[in-house]
């Protein structure tokens, strides 16, 4: 099955509360916030926008938010929070991209090279290319959807992987 990526949306001052340590994210239901499941496309999407494995810059590094100081003790891997500022403006960011200004970030070999999550250098071959970046920007643009969502609604983020 390997590693999901899941994102789920709260209040603004919950998510400020759970990452200042004030509420513990495993004491919540998760399942009770509108979430979004991306699969095992999640350091894929944050390599695609960000050049790097984790700690992209923003806005970008925003969409998977993938850090390695602001972490939150939550499962096998830890969580990651944006408040709605920052969903605010990644949604901004990933706006001003579309299909051709991603493919043009794409670059499948230095992925592999890097392999980066789910790519398997021992399987993965050239013609997987334009799969896998389908595969990815059907991701990119459910993550768009959801953040337009979010944001709407002046929410933050939790994001997590499984």
């Amino acid at each position: 099955m390997g590693m999901r990526g899941y994102y789920f949306a709260m209040d603004d001052n919950l998510v400020q509360q759970i990452a200042a340590g004030e509420i513990a994210l495993k004491s919540l239901k998760i399942d009770d916030y509108p979430g979004l499941d991306i699969d095992r496309s999640w350091e894929a999407i944050h390599y695609l926008l960000c050049g790097v494995i984790s700690d992209g810059d923003a806005p970008l590094g925003y969409v998977v938010p993938l850090t390695s100081d602001k972490g939150i003790e939550f499962g096998s891997f830890g969580a990651f929070s944006l408040h709605a500022g920052q969903v605010a403006e990644a949604l901004q960011a990933m706006s001003e991209l579309d299909e051709e200004q991603l493919r043009l970030r794409y670059d499948f070999p230095a992925m592999v090279k890097e392999e980066v999550y789910p790519l398997d250098p021992e399987t993965v071959s050239d013609e997987d290319k334009d799969e896998f970046f389908g595969y990815m920007l059907q991701y990119f643009n459910e993550i768009q959807r959801f953040y337009s969502q979010t944001a709407a609604e002046g929410k933050g983020l939790i994001f997590y992987i499984f």
